[in-house]
């Protein structure tokens, strides 16, 4: 169980504490744990009140006291603290009182704080994409030897990764955790935060694109994952990405990088950065099989079955395995792990019904993402007609024409059955197609919706559909459409 202390709490934040006479001599108190919401605390916890663009836990202030909060941390300039604050000098009973500058800063600096405590190996994985399927192979992969905690769901942000690390416990040995943004900057506060051990960055996309403006600027914000490092930490890198290659020309002689690649990468061009690499790739419909290979150990050949198709499932499982080899796992039990991986929902994950396989890789998009998902939707579908149902990229700042237009000119060299688009900024993929050439039948609609009831008279049984889109246009609700088709 976690005990935090009032002293520990005002150390870490630099806040004032404020006490009853009562509190104050209660030298053995403490609270049970930290909670952001109200609706789920539970007593002898502290209630941090946090501000958004649409709320302002402030307003939950008295609801964390009737439910017993052990202490409260409050913005020092808010009404609520003031009132709490003359009611303390009246002699009224109420919780501790913690009050700071920044309430947000505040959560960060008890989340860092609390991970100094902890004795588990911290992995944080950063990138333009994979970011959650590198986490969850990671998390299976390691898991097997290890009791491991990782991210849930999409928490990696400001908020999300504080979480994840305050609800590990001591009894972890790995926490991964994933290290996202939302603006310029985040990734090396969050790196502050955690302090990784081991920092894994997957790749340096078009992401973004919108906030940082070049892939430059992308590339420096993804390898500030490296900020709150020990010296000592490894980088663990994608050596078929050209920037962080560079990148990691500059960085090598300070710092322990390894690589991997889906090929074999020659070790001249950064002589002491190690590689992990896969030779015999063979991708189906059912699994992904490679053969493990690794400069520093010659003697280390695995072959290695992954459950689910897709090239880019190599490249998570590589980081997965350089990962046990450097916290000295049994290679052997690593491997195994990955024929457990599986794929969280909305991300290349296979739906079989007994008329159609629906490839669901609707939670987001990138130029990447959707040109990995285009290559299984055609791998999957072999002889069978393959239909691509694509939402808009969003984010992509002056880029997003041109890698509309891209992704266009690639779908015209596949042979697909038809093409379904969503959204304004999928125009520029029809444009893409229409300059190739292509013959492929293909409808614009502004809307998932509209999509959904054109292709459902259209479907016959045997397709293999994709499902692919940025989130703002719920490209999902095509799935659950042809779903409900079929009860």
């Amino acid at each position: 169980m976690t005990r935090f202390i009032p002293a520990q709490i005002a150390s870490w934040t630099g806040g004032i504490l404020l006490q009853t006479p009562e509190h104050q001599t209660q030298t053995d108190r403490f609270y049970r744990g930290i909670s952001t919401d109200s609706r789920k605390l539970l007593g002898g916890e502290i209630f941090l009140a946090l501000r958004g663009e649409r709320f302002d836990g402030h307003d939950f202030t008295q609801e964390a006291i009737e439910k017993g909060a052990g202490m409260l941390i409050l913005d020092e300039r808010s009404e609520e603290a003031m009132k709490l604050y003359h009611k303390l000098l009246r002699g009224q009973d109420v919780p501790d009182l913690l009050l700071v500058e920044d309430t947000l800063d505040a959560y960060q600096r008890v989340a860092e704080g609390y991970r100094q405590t902890l004795l588990a190996t911290v992995i944080g994985i950063t990138g333009s994409v994979g970011k959650t399927t590198t986490r969850r192979m990671i998390a299976t992969v390691i898991g097997e030897q290890l009791r491991c905690h990782e991210t849930e769901d999409n928490k990696n942000n400001q908020i999300g990764l504080p979480l994840t690390l305050l609800e590990a416990v001591d009894q972890d040995q790995v926490i991964v955790a994933e290290l996202g943004m939302d603006r310029p900057g985040e990734i090396g506060v969050l790196s502050e935060v955690a302090h990784p051990d081991i920092a894994v960055v997957t790749a340096i996309g078009y992401s973004h694109a919108a906030q940082l403006g070049t892939r430059e600027a992308i590339l420096a914000e993804k390898t500030d994952i490296i900020k709150g490092m020990k010296p000592n930490g490894l980088i663990l890198l994608n050596g078929q990405d050209e920037y962080l290659t560079e990148w990691a020309k500059q960085a090598a002689p300070t710092r322990a990088i390894w690589r991997v690649s889906n090929e074999a990468l020659t070790t001249d061009e950064i002589p002491d950065s190690p590689v992990f690499w896969a030779e015999d790739v063979e991708v189906d419909c059912q699994q992904t099989k490679f053969r493990l290979r690794a400069s520093l150990d010659p003697s280390l050949q695995h072959e290695v079955v992954i459950p689910a198709p897709g090239n880019h499932l190599v490249r998570a499982a590589l980081f997965a395995l350089a990962s046990a080899y450097f916290l000295g796992l049994d290679m052997d039990q690593a491997v195994a792990g990955c024929a457990k991986f599986k794929n969280t929902g909305g991300r290349l994950r296979l739906i079989e019904t007994p008329q159609h396989i629906l490839i669901d890789d609707s939670y987001n998009a990138s130029p990447e993402s959707v040109s990995t998902a285009l290559d299984t939707l055609t791998l999957v579908a072999g002889e069978r007609r393959a239909i691509a149902c694509i939402g808009g990229m969003r984010e992509l700042g002056n880029y997003q024409s041109e890698l509309h237009r891209q992704i266009g000119q690639k779908i015209a060299g596949l042979n697909l059955a038809a093409v379904y688009l969503i959204g304004e900024e999928a125009k520029d993929i029809l444009a893409g197609m229409q300059e190739a050439g292509s013959a492929i039948a293909c409808a614009h609609f502004e809307s998932s919706e509209d999509a959904a009831n054109a292709l459902l008279p259209e479907l016959k049984t045997g397709d293999v559909v994709l499902l692919k889109g940025s989130r703002f246009y719920e490209v999902e609700k095509i799935a659950k459409a042809i779903l409900a088709a079929e009860e």
